[in-house]
């Protein structure tokens, strides 16, 4: 929104992108895969936290990998491997780490959840995806997501990079306002009060959206927004 007008939604994504129910899943600690790399011919290259023998996958790390399958044509938009693999092994040994199409499952539907929450509200806005200023990315999974991956599987809209602002942790950086400033703390008190909250799972074309957003294609502006600010 802006200083007039300003919507909030909540996605029902789920735990996946933070580890929950993924095979190798982890949170962002020592020993989870951050970055991933791949080359067209399979060899691959990924950074884990603190150098240590991968753990598992967090993340940015999952964000990366299906960017990297999906950049060098290891599976398909519906997340499913061309070669009939039915996975990707990052590290073997005795508790190998890698990712498998039940895993993209889960990762697909919360990606969907997200990308049939971010047409809903800019549909109710009347806003297309590149009419947009500024697209603020918060939190220490925000801070962390690889820009061009987030865009290739539909996680973000395909926006120019220049109008996306990673902010970090907006969440604390607020809290400390309004702990520290009485006046602050009455202007975010008041500016809550002209929040309207969008419900998702009531829109009449949630679920279509949703489908289409398990997708692992470009999140494209909407030809159905109705462009009236």
């Amino acid at each position: 929104g802006n200083r007039h007008k300003i919507l909030a939604a909540s996605c029902p994504a789920g735990p996946a992108f933070e580890g929950g129910r993924i095979t190798c899943g982890m949170p962002a600690l020592p020993g989870a895969v951050e970055r991933v790399r791949l080359s067209p011919g399979g060899l691959q290259d990924f950074k884990v936290i603190d150098d240590l023998p991968p753990q598992g996958i967090c993340g940015s790390g999952l964000v990366d990998l299906l960017g990297e399958l999906v950049r060098t044509r290891r599976i398909n938009p519906l997340g499913r491997f061309h070669d009939g693999s039915g996975r990707i092994v990052l590290a073997n040994g005795a508790e190998p780490v890698f990712l498998a199409e039940r895993d993209i499952n889960e990762l697909a539907q919360a990606k969907g959840a997200n990308a049939a929450g971010l047409r809903i509200i800019f549909e109710k806005y009347g806003l297309r995806f590149d009419e947009l200023q500024v697209f603020y990315l918060a939190g220490g999974f925000g801070r962390h997501l690889d820009i061009e991956a987030s865009k290739r599987i539909g996680l973000i809209p395909n926006l120019d990079n220049g109008k996306i602002v990673q902010v970090g942790n907006a969440a604390i950086e607020g809290a400390c306002l309004a702990l520290l400033s009485r006046q602050r703390r009455q202007e975010l008190e008041n500016l809550v009060r002209t929040v309207e909250h969008v419900g998702l799972e009531t829109h009449p074309a949630f679920f279509d959206f949703f489908v289409e957003g398990c997708q692992f294609q470009p999140l494209e502006s909407s030809a159905s927004a109705s462009l009236s600010l």
